[in-house]
């Protein structure tokens, strides 16, 4: 009688487990079919572009030294030499967002992009844009490209001014 009772518990504990490790497996696939791929590109576009931001240049001089900085020099101040006697602000900061995506292009070859960074609570008519061009018109105009863009935004404080850097990346 004691032997067929521990083979029932046994039994019992055995389909308990199996029982439980069944729900985690279902939790778990609902779980990855909920992260689709736009969520999963849109999110991996706004962490493409904090890393940019976020990447040093190699330069010591506070203009130069992180790719924000550089942008917000390349905005005021274009010709501006990093390193006293290094590239203009504008040169490093395009060659430098450029050699960046070129190793995302590597990753997802049937993407384009732009890098646009803009006034944000003032008006100025400069603009700097880094990458396919045709990603920056209004999507009214009937000569705009009908794409699929993900958009990721963040603003670079210098002083009292604030511009908006915006990376605009669309299935070609």
């Amino acid at each position: 009688m004691k032997t067929q009772l521990k083979a029932q518990t046994s039994t019992l504990l055995i389909v308990i487990v199996i029982i439980i490790f069944g729900i985690i497996g279902i939790f778990l696939l609902n779980i990855s079919r909920q992260i689709d791929f736009d969520e999963y590109t849109n999110l991996y576009t706004n962490n493409l572009l904090l890393a940019m931001l976020r990447t040093d240049t190699g330069y010591t001089d506070s203009e130069c030294k992180l790719v924000s900085d550089l942008l917000t020099c390349s905005y005021f101040t274009p010709n501006f030499q990093c390193g006293g006697s290094g590239p203009a602000c504008l040169d490093l900061a395009n060659d430098t967002i450029s050699n960046y995506m070129s190793q995302f292009e590597l990753i997802r070859k049937n993407y384009k992009y732009l890098f646009a960074v803009r006034p944000q609570g003032f008006i100025s008519d400069t603009k700097i844009n880094i990458g396919d061009p045709q990603l920056d018109c209004d999507p009214r105009n009937r000569n705009c490209p009908r794409l699929e863009k993900f958009v990721a935004t963040e603003s670079i404080q210098k002083g009292s001014y604030v511009l908006k850097a915006q990376l605009i990346i669309a299935k070609k």
